[in-house]
């Protein structure tokens, strides 16, 4: 589902907390981040409506930002502040038309990449294929740095146990924290305040427009609006635009250590072929003269792989 007359305008950022005897500890620049992380990997960006009038699709489409940050390369290769798209391609998060018109409704943020389309005799322009979508809670602006918040398995043997973990948006802030904050956000039904508590619970967790606060022993990070996560969406490990960018791998995710060696046996996991090689890259580093006791496998043939709405999958196309 492509959407170029989308109202998923987003509101401006505004700070709607002020602590006085604690200041903020976010020292990041606002530059940590390659230029071309979004059409790489997928970034974290907010968009708004273009009202300019000409003939579309040239006109109307969408003005897209980084989040957290102050420039993004565009499809066409430039740098600026926004870049134009002529629309936005939602398929990935699985969402019919009036759940993407609904929860534009509200602040969103959205994470994808930037990549080219032809459109006719108008030539190449820019599209938004997005891979995620996070709905604020309320309708509260805030300007607040962004951070993907989550509980750890971090265990303590004395409190304040730092048990969070806070990566800033785009970026290579990292905080330890003890708490995440949330009273602060007022009008938030129960309903999201639970799915608030499960989604810190574990990553990907909470996206928490806030600031760090530290006082004595406790670092937490204060929040002035919260976003759920509108679907599972497309990870960047299956991501694709074609069927030729889709393998079957025997090895379905990185491995960091000998403590993370399994038995891979036959070709079962969908990816793209780039997360394919670097899978079997890590696994040949660090478990293949690793001492396994795996059972003898007989493997029929794979399932082809596809790319369905910007995902690689295992099976036929319908």
């Amino acid at each position: 589902m492509s959407l170029s007359m989308s109202r998923l305008g987003l509101l401006g950022l505004s700070l709607g907390l002020s602590l006085a005897a604690c200041a903020p500890v976010d020292e990041d620049s606002y530059d940590d981040v390659a230029d071309d992380e979004l059409r790489v990997a997928g970034s974290y960006v907010r968009v708004r409506q273009d009202t300019r009038r000409c003939v579309s699709p040239l006109c109307g489409g969408l003005w897209v930002s980084r989040v957290n940050q102050r420039t993004l390369r565009c499809a066409d290769g430039s740098v600026a502040r926004e870049c134009y798209v002529a629309e936005a391609d939602y398929t990935g998060l699985g969402l019919s038309s009036g759940e993407v018109d609904a929860f534009g409704a509200r602040d969103v943020i959205l994470r994808g990449r930037l990549v080219l389309k032809t459109y006719g005799s108008f030539g190449r322009l820019g599209q938004l294929v997005v891979q995620e979508g996070w709905r604020a809670v309320t309708d509260a602006a805030t300007s607040a740095t962004v951070y993907e918040a989550y509980n750890t398995p971090r265990v303590c043997v004395r409190a304040p146990c730092p048990s969070y973990d806070a990566n800033k948006l785009n970026g290579t802030t990292r905080y330890t924290l003890t708490g995440v904050d949330l009273a602060g956000v007022a009008d938030v039904s129960r309903a999201d305040r639970r799915a608030a508590a499960t989604a810190l619970s574990a990553a990907p967790g909470l996206l928490v427009a806030g600031a760090v606060r530290t006082s004595g022993e406790s670092r937490s990070l204060v929040a002035t609006q919260f976003y759920l996560r509108l679907s599972p969406g497309v990870s960047d490990a299956v991501y694709c635009d074609t069927d030729a960018e889709c393998t079957m791998a025997t090895r379905g995710h990185d491995v960091a250590s000998t403590a993370d060696c399994y038995c891979a046996f036959c070709p079962s996991t969908a990816l793209n072929v780039t997360s394919a090689e670097r899978f079997d890259r890590s696994y040949q580093r660090y478990c293949s003269t690793f001492r396994l006791s795996c059972p003898v496998a007989r493997c029929a043939a794979p399932p082809p792989a596809v790319c369905v709405n910007h995902a690689c999958t295992a099976g036929t196309r319908l």
